[in-house]
């Protein structure tokens, strides 16, 4: 469930970018247009979709998609 979401917010946020299907070995920088600024982008996107907050330390730190499933994992719960 917490794959597909974020499946959904990387295709919202790279429109261009063919997306694989196991999205946990994606990390920043993967795409050409995986830069600082989409990046904020995609965690942004991810709060709103899991009514979640990421701390702006955290922001800096995840730098993985298997990062942010754990850190949304922590959250949840």
């Amino acid at each position: 469930m917490i794959e597909k979401k974020i499946f959904f917010c990387l295709k919202t946020i790279f429109k261009k970018e063919k997306i694989q299907k196991k999205i946990t070995n994606l990390k920043y920088g993967d795409f050409k247009s995986w830069d600082s600024l989409s990046h904020l982008n995609l965690l942004l996107t991810i709060e709103r979709k899991f009514k979640i907050k990421f701390a702006l330390n955290e922001m800096y730190e995840l730098s993985s998609v298997k990062e942010i499933i754990e850190s949304i994992e922590k959250k949840l719960k």
